[in-house]
């Protein structure tokens, strides 16, 4: 209980003073986050208001089934759990871990960009989300 509450102490402090638990440089990686979440929204938005089921539109990738609902589901997994808990711990191999998470998510969703009979519109959405993807912050990749 006690260190509950030493922590938020803390994190009132840096609250009141405009200050982030993140370091510095993360900051362009929650941003980019940010704008991954929003664009994975966009791409489920696309597919429902187009009536598309993401369950049924399957690939084999990697020898597995894999549906476009559960690419999504993934993707969302990572920049809600995964990478901020990466950033936090911040140790010599969390960034490693995000290039190849992320590595792995953009190759699926560019995967399922290939797929015949996707509407433009959701299409689009994927095509927003795979370019972003493909664009995680340069300072976070230097430090591999």
């Amino acid at each position: 209980m006690i260190r509950f509450l030493r922590a938020l102490t803390q994190a009132l402090r840096l609250t009141l003073r405009g200050e982030s638990l993140t370091p510095a440089r993360y900051r362009p990686l929650e941003t980019w986050i940010a704008r991954g979440l929003e664009l994975v929204k966009q791409a489920e938005n696309a597919a429902a208001a187009q009536r598309l089921d993401l369950a049924a539109l399957q690939l084999k990738l990697d020898g597995r089934p894999t549906s476009l609902e559960r690419t999504l589901q993934m993707v969302r997994h990572n920049l809600v759990n995964e990478y901020p808990r990466l950033i936090r711990l911040d140790d010599a191999f969390s960034m490693t871990v995000v290039n190849a998470s992320n590595m792995n998510d953009q190759y699926r969703v560019s995967q399922f960009l290939e797929v015949v009979g996707i509407p433009p519109q959701t299409r689009a959405a994927l095509a927003a989300l795979d370019a972003h993807l493909q664009n995680l912050p340069q300072s976070v990749r230097d430090e591999n």
